[in-house]
């Protein structure tokens, strides 16, 4: 369900669209608003072109080749293996492009240790060890966690000069941060099995490397196999932080489209930036931990360019583990936030206008089930940046009505936030979504906003 918009923010904004093609005919300012008939589909992936797989590997992100690094023969078997806590391949697994191995700690183990548990956040917790899981990722086969959702991320602390990340399934993007510092590259995963030098050259000592899923769900999955390091081991996985953020929204929130030369330029994976948007900013702000839930072209009650209900809506899929498979479920009590923010509401408003009580009804549907999942989380109903005029008043209205509605109900602890209206100084992304300034204005009014009312 990618998203497409057209036209400045207007009285008739959308936010985007499941099924249709690049935006239609632009649009502009003014009476158009934000309302491209059209948006970018989510079928189209990464290129393979994209990939990072050269047979050696160049620069901080490139692929590195070589098919057993951490399962060469050099490895001694289970008598002289040290499986598990973070064993790692010792001088490495003999492989194409592999470090030669002579005594490398056992092959079936592999850098990350496939029995070890990380102090992640991931279902169930268990992680490769040294590696923490920050999103949601479905580990029932604790060796290879499967993850998809926007912001899903792999943390790691280490002792050496370099680090390779091991990783399967679909194409998709990251954005690599070492010792607080972003590549400037982004790394392109290919599909199937591939390695990536995810960090290179540095000075020895102690390091550390987050990789981030800038894409959203619609891309496919991924399976995190784990990490390997030169020169050095993996040390004890990254503390979680105390404080955590979750966000369920649409394009937006996802951050399509952001680093396109917008407004009218065609959505492609390389424009979408989650790690920039308003979700990720604030948490790293606040020292949060995040879990994202965005989907392009969704809503709460219909979808974009869709007039009546939506089969897969948000309350449809919210509880999934990986975005498009429906039969994963996502055990809530593993991960409790304190603070729960609902962005919803654009796409709704995209085809017909006020999407009138169906909406409301779904929404406070939504909002009561999250309740019975998270019993004191406080619950943030926002709107913005992309709606204006009589659209944007008959969502504020109906947002409004849940909060007075369950505070009738005894549920006090929601409020409310609007984010102002996206404007031209701070540029667009692609079909007229958010840019990185609008979403870096949207970050310190949340921000500012989970202070007041957690105290943070």
């Amino acid at each position: 369900m990618q998203a497409g918009c057209g036209g400045d923010a207007g009285s008739d904004g959308n936010e985007g669209g499941a099924g249709g093609g690049v935006v239609g005919s632009g649009g502009s300012s003014a009476s158009g608003g934000v309302s491209g008939r059209g948006g970018a589909t989510g079928g189209s992936g990464p290129t393979g072109s994209g990939g990072m797989t050269g047979a050696a590997g160049t620069g901080a992100i490139t692929g590195v080749a070589g098919a057993g690094v951490t399962t060469g023969s050099g490895g001694t078997p289970s008598t002289g293996g040290t499986k598990g806590t973070g064993g790692r391949a010792g001088a490495g697994g003999a492989g194409v492009g592999g470090r030669s191995a002579t005594g490398g700690a056992s092959g079936a183990g592999g850098a990350a240790g496939a029995a070890g548990v990380a102090g992640g956040s991931g279902q169930g917790g268990a992680a490769p060890a040294g590696v923490r899981l920050v999103g949601r990722f479905d580990t029932t086969d604790a060796t290879r966690p499967s993850f998809s959702w926007s912001g899903s991320a792999m943390m790691a602390h280490f002792q050496g000069t370099g680090a390779t990340l091991r990783i399967d399934g679909s194409p998709n993007q990251f954005t690599v941060v070492v010792d607080g510092n972003v590549a400037p590259q982004v790394l392109k995963v290919v599909s199937g099995t591939s390695q990536y030098a995810v960090a290179s050259g540095l000075a020895a000592g102690t390091h550390d490397v987050v990789i981030w899923k800038r894409t959203e769900g619609t891309q496919g999955d991924n399976r995190f196999l784990g990490v390997d390091v030169t020169g050095g081991q993996l040390l004890a996985a990254p503390a979680a932080p105390e404080r955590r953020i979750e966000i369920y929204g649409d394009s937006i929130t996802a951050g399509y489209g952001m680093d396109g030369a917008g407004p009218t330029c065609t959505f492609t994976p390389d424009t979408e930036d989650h790690y920039l948007t308003y979700a990720a900013v604030t948490a790293r702000s606040l020292n949060a931990e995040l879990h994202a839930i965005a989907w392009s072209g969704i809503g709460m009650y219909r979808n974009y360019n869709v007039s009546g209900a939506s089969a897969d809506a948000m309350p449809a899929v919210y509880a999934r583990i990986l975005a498009s498979q429906s039969a994963s479920t996502w055990d809530f009590s593993k991960w409790q936030p304190q603070a729960v923010v609902i962005n919803l509401g654009t796409n709704d408003a995209s085809t017909n206008g006020d999407p009138g009580a169906p909406y409301e009804t779904a929404y406070l549907g939504f909002v009561r089930a999250l309740r019975q999942k998270y019993a004191a989380a406080h619950v943030v109903l926002t709107i913005g940046p992309m709606l204006d005029g009589a659209n944007l008043t008959a969502i504020r209205g109906h947002l409004q009505n849940v909060i007075a509605t369950r505070s009738n109900e005894g549920d006090a602890n929601l409020s409310y936030l609007e984010f102002p209206v996206q404007q031209q100084a701070d540029g667009y992304g692609c079909d007229w979504h958010p840019s990185a300034a609008t979403n870096a204005k949207m970050a310190t009014l949340l921000t500012a906003h989970l202070k007041a009312h957690l105290g943070w």
